[in-house]
């Protein structure tokens, strides 16, 4: 490395696809912007560009500019333009760890179709950064790591070079940007000023032993300077140094590996920048609705497109892609979190319909098929019919299951006939259901997208409790119209199934029996003052909580044994803050949270469904869960893992942005022995007298705001927000679970996905009781099956969340003839897997994912 510069300068644009302005308006900007990249291309050949890190920014920019192809391509090809490797530059704490997968792949796909992909791991702007990314990294060879937030105190001992190691060993070069990623922009048009300017950068930044400095030459949304030949010259004439114009892809080959510093953890600090952990609780709208299709495509669609691939089904993988293609724009820091203008995210629900609805429906294409109604997937025409229950699960499960009754297609007519589907008319001529002739719950439908015939006879589901569905497989049950089987309604404040009760107190507050562990006073309600913005909560100063205004209950009891307690309580909170933006108004409105607490027999934990109807402005609403005893460290499912974490908060005296006692969480949290599943509730806290806090509705007004005491230095457009109050309410889905079960993680995903049951024919292609895909011991997390990426077989990926190795086996009962291990990005990666009669034996390290392909 002898010829190694003293300065990298990179330019580059930092493209915010949306924030504080659209999508199209900023398209907008970036055809000026490639426009004049690709003509200095042309004038400048000793100058160089990197465009992001996202590779999506090339389809924006071709949508418009068709006729540049081959430019792209050839500056693409030469090196000479960096894309990738992302798909979309997205934020790092609130995706799934598949998410970032799907990203990167995404991301890989795109840009060799143009040319190189880059192989930095470039995150300038995000929000802070998951302990596990090193893995993730590894696992597409990126690297260094090109960051700027999230550092805490670490960063004073670790230097701006250091070894970013995962909690399995897994390690990436980390180059943290300690002037940012804007260090070098809007360089003076004089080249002489703006070499003196450089010059004072430089000595801010100090030496970076044994790589040279990076200066980003660049901010957001900027056209690039034209003149860095020039401004370079003279730095080093001034500075003797130097300097090499180039993008982060040379700095690969530029850095000394040796005796650097180990860093192990993740990167929530405000040492050096703004962290703004407020946007794990703005638009919670948003934050649930990207889980749900997460979880739609992770957990349903992937897998059984890729158990009906291997059964000879159409490939539904196209599908499939273009689900994640429509979900993963939504996951750019500035959109999944919440901190854009109105229309911004108003824009953004489009794109999670288009995810949510290709993942169901094609979902449902393959069960169907499998479950035996042929290609038509014609419902047979009758009120009385079989169902599929199928589980997604790699072990079996007792689970309760909603069914819609709907007929496909609703009517037949022509000249010569007319003829309504009988499940079309179940509203207004079946009084109830039985299962297999034990009662089945009848409820009507409110969703006002099932189809009806008339006002007076709506959509009708039917629930029910379906014991020991194999795993990947299904259990066939057979419906029949009966006499009424109504729920028991009353006053009664206990349910009880089995070993779990729940009982209700008077404040609302419930009382829970897991085992034999009890826990009291849990779904408490916080309601206090935010004065902040979409960035940050910041508290209103002599701040009460809301008092709760009125509480009732309501007991249902089915036959079948399902049970369920509906408590609502209404809050008086404050209108909004103040003229002063100081304290709050003394008018209030009622704010209503509606919980139902449900138990099932043969189910071992509380499901909790949450709705709030939220009138109320500039407040943050959570739920409180006491655990009974104080808490030095607790659990939390975070991005490929579950992380230990502590309540004694760090030494931040010293940082730009004081430290959020919140954190993220990927799916539960757990202390003192209680686990608290709450997907797509990502903002938390533990208190050290043992409360876990999950938020539920953060309402602000102001995309950014310049006088939070939270909040030193400005985030971002002062714009009003007015969506980001919430008003249209929440809804979500949570459980309460033991936390001391070894298969906790695996057994809070499958609470999350549930069961899922179609119309059932002659001709099943997988017979009932069959399971087609299991995975031992519990304690392992089967974290992706899907189609690989080149339809040449199915990937299998296996997480172990725990502190010591675990040697698994993965049964498969598909026509599988060969087993091979891949890295992430799905190349071989030459690991050992034995494979014999079906079944996959292989060890998972600590905190390890280990990825299979199946041929």
């Amino acid at each position: 490395m002898a010829d190694r510069p003293d300065v990298l300068l990179v330019s580059h644009t930092h493209w915010d696809r949306e924030w504080y302005r659209t999508f199209e308006a900023f398209r907008a900007r970036l055809v000026d912007t490639v426009d004049r990249v690709l003509a200095l291309l042309d004038e400048d050949p000793g100058w160089k560009f990197l465009l992001d890190g996202q590779a999506i920014v090339i389809e924006d920019y071709l949508l418009v500019r068709p006729h540049r192809r081959a430019d792209l391509a050839e500056a693409i090809a030469s090196g000479r333009l960096a894309v990738g490797p992302w798909y979309v530059q997205p934020d790092s704490l609130l995706p799934s760890g598949e998410a970032h997968v799907r990203n990167l792949l995404e991301g890989r796909r795109v840009a060799s179709q143009l040319g190189r992909v880059s192989e930095v791991a470039y995150t300038p702007d995000s929000f802070g950064h998951p302990g596990q990314f090193p893995q993730l990294f590894a696992g597409f060879g990126l690297g260094p790591f090109v960051y700027w937030r999230g550092n805490g105190n670490e960063l004073d001992e670790l230097g701006p070079i250091y070894t970013w190691q995962a909690s399995d060993g897994s390690e990436v070069t980390a180059y943290h940007l300690g002037r940012g990623y804007f260090a070098a922009a809007n360089l003076n048009p004089d080249a002489e000023r703006a070499a003196k300017a450089v010059e004072g950068v430089l000595e801010r930044i100090g030496d970076v032993p044994g790589a040279p400095v990076v200066l980003m030459n660049g901010i957001d949304h900027a056209l690039p300077d034209a003149h860095t030949a020039a401004v370079a010259e003279a730095i080093t004439a001034r500075t003797g140094r130097r300097i090499a114009r180039g993008v982060l892809d040379e700095l690969r080959d530029e850095i000394d590996l040796a005796d650097r510093r180990v860093f192990r953890g993740e990167l929530v600090g405000g040492r050096i920048a703004n962290l703004l952990p407020g946007v794990w609780s703005t638009h919670l709208d948003l934050k649930l609705r990207n889980r749900a299709a997460e979880g739609g495509l992770e957990g349903w669609a992937e897998p059984w497109t890729a158990i009906g691939l291997a059964l000879g089904l159409p490939n539904e993988h196209p599908s499939v892609r273009a689900a994640w293609r429509a979900l993963l724009p939504n996951q750019a820091h500035d959109s999944i979190c919440g901190c854009s203008q109105d229309r911004v995210h108003q824009q953004m629900q489009a794109r999670y319909d288009t995810a949510i609805e290709l993942g169901e429906q094609t979902t449902a294409r393959v069960l169907e098929r499998l479950a035996g109604l042929g290609e038509e997937r014609k419902t047979p025409w009758n009120t009385e019919l079989d169902y599929a229950v199928f589980n997604p699960s790699p072990f079996p499960r007792t689970e309760i299951v909603r069914i819609a009754l709907d007929g496909v297609p609703v009517f037949r007519m022509s000249d010569m006939e007319q003829d309504v589907h009988p499940m079309a008319l179940v509203g207004g001529s079946v009084q109830g259901y039985t299962a297999d002739g034990a009662p089945a719950r009848v409820i009507i439908s409110d969703d006002p997208g099932r189809v009806r015939l008339l006002d007076a006879w709506p959509p009708v589901d039917v629930e029910l409790v379906v014991a020991d569905i194999p795993a990947y497989g299904y259990k066939r049950v057979h419906l029949a119209p009966s006499e009424e089987h109504s729920d028991v309604v009353d006053d009664g404040r206990k349910i009880v199934a089995g070993e779990v009760s729940v009982a209700a107190a008077d404040d609302g507050t419930l009382t829970v029996r897991l085992g034999g562990t009890t826990f009291t006073g849990l779904c408490g309600l916080e309601d206090v003052g935010d004065r902040g913005d979409t960035y940050d909560f910041d508290p209103v100063a002599e701040d009460s909580p809301a008092p709760i205004e009125s509480v009732s209950i309501e007991r249902a009891v089915h036959p079948s044994g399902i049970q369920q307690l509906q408590i609502t309580r209404v809050l008086a909170v404050p209108a909004a803050l103040d003229a002063a933006h100081r304290g709050r108004s003394d008018v209030t409105v009622p704010v209503t949270v509606t919980t139902v607490a449900r138990v099932v027999p043969g189910i071992e934990r509380v499901d909790l469904h949450v709705e709030v109807d939220n009138p109320a402005d500039d407040h943050r609403l959570r739920l409180l869960f006491p655990t009974g005893a104080p808490v030095e460290t607790f659990a939390a499912a975070t991005t490929f893992d579950v992380a230990s974490r502590t309540t004694e908060p760090p030494d931040a005296s010293g940082w730009e942005h004081p430290a959020p006692q919140t954190f993220p969480q990927q799916g539960f949290v757990a202390a003192n022995g209680l686990a608290v599943v709450a997907p797509g509730l990502p903002e938390a806290e533990v208190t050290k007298d043992g409360v876990i806090a999950i938020t539920v509705v953060r309402a602000v007004g102001w995309l950014a705001r310049m006088d939070l005491t939270t909040r030193p230095v400005p985030a971002g457009p002062g714009l009003p927000t007015p969506d980001a109050q919430c008003h249209f309410g929440i809804s979500a889905d949570l459980s309460l679970r033991l936390a001391d079960d070894p298969g906790l993680a695996a057994h809070a995903r499958a609470d999350e996905l549930g069961v899922r049951a179609v119309a059932a024919g002659d001709t099943p292609i997988v017979q009932p009781g069959t399971s087609l895909v299991g995975l031992v011991p519990a304690s392992l997390v089967l974290s992706a099956l899907k189609p690989a990426e080149d339809d040449d077989g199915i990937i299998v990926r296996v997480l172990n969340p725990t502190d010591t190795p675990i040697d698994g086996e993965l049964r498969v009962d598909l026509p599988v003839r060969t087993a091979r291990g891949v890295r992430l990005d799905e190349t071989d990666d030459g690991g050992d897997v034995m494979f014999e009669d079906r079944t996959v034996r292989l060890t998972v390290g600590a905190h390890q994912l280990r990825s299979v392909r199946l041929r």
